[in-house]
């Protein structure tokens, strides 16, 4: 075979190479971002919990501030019943404690709802946290797996990556430009064998006069159908 035709050939091997490291690598970040999603929605369902509970304790607050503003309010109310004499006083007082009693039992009563509602959500809080760790836990060994994995990879892209440099430099300047333009098109094997009379991509049948230039070995020629890198198998 042609030097000039093999290194080309020896460059396709290179970079066929490297398509299939840089696939296996890439098949792996769909696999680290499940793992991230799912740490995620957790962490995502902890922070709402915590937010509601910021707003509830915010409401318990509220409410008690209220709640002891009624009692002060029926307190008062109370003892000015007590000290009044005449009838309509005593009406308008017990009136006034009446409002105050009411006012206050509904803010208890809405205390109450907030403290069972905090109750509730500080239960589902310790729980997503726990859960948060469980999923950490579960996640230890596939993270860990995954990592080595991408490592290896990674290095031995690396290495394949320096291969192929090298392998380009016996590429005669010219070939290597046309290759590169149709692997950065193609992003796979982009150099073909003459089938008979046909490409071996397409099966296109190439014209007589372009079979009899690529027979002499010395030339690789583009593909009209199908534009791969076509050269005569000897």
């Amino acid at each position: 075979m042609n030097p000039k035709l093999e290194a080309l050939l020896t460059l396709q091997q290179h970079d066929d190479e490297l398509t299939q490291l840089e696939a296996k690598l890439a098949a792996l970040r769909p696999r680290f971002a499940a793992l991230d999603n799912e740490r995620a929605s957790a962490e995502r369902q902890r922070t709402a919990t915590r937010s509601a509970i910021e707003r509830e304790e915010q409401r318990q607050k509220d409410l008690s501030g209220r709640a002891d503003d009624f009692r002060r309010l029926n307190a008062r109310a109370v003892a000015a019943m007590d000290q009044v004499h005449k009838v309509r006083e005593a009406n308008a007082a017990s009136a006034q404690v009446d409002i105050s009693r009411r006012a206050l039992a509904d803010v208890e009563a809405e205390l109450l709802a907030v403290n069972q509602r905090l109750a509730t959500l500080r239960d589902s809080d310790a729980a997503a946290e726990l859960g948060l760790a469980e999923l950490e836990e579960r996640q230890a060994a596939t993270r860990q797996e995954l990592e080595v994995a991408r490592q290896s990879l990674e290095q031995e892209i690396g290495a394949a990556r320096a291969r192929r440099l090298e392998a380009a430099k016996r590429v005669e300047p010219g070939t290597l430009q046309r290759y590169d333009r149709v692997r950065a098109r193609r992003h796979q094997r982009s150099v073909f064998a003459l089938r008979g009379m046909s490409c071996s991509n397409c099966d296109t049948a190439i014209p007589t006069q372009r079979r009899a230039a690529l027979a002499s070995g010395e030339t690789v020629d583009i593909c009209e159908s199908c534009g791969v890198l076509l050269y005569a198998a000897t």
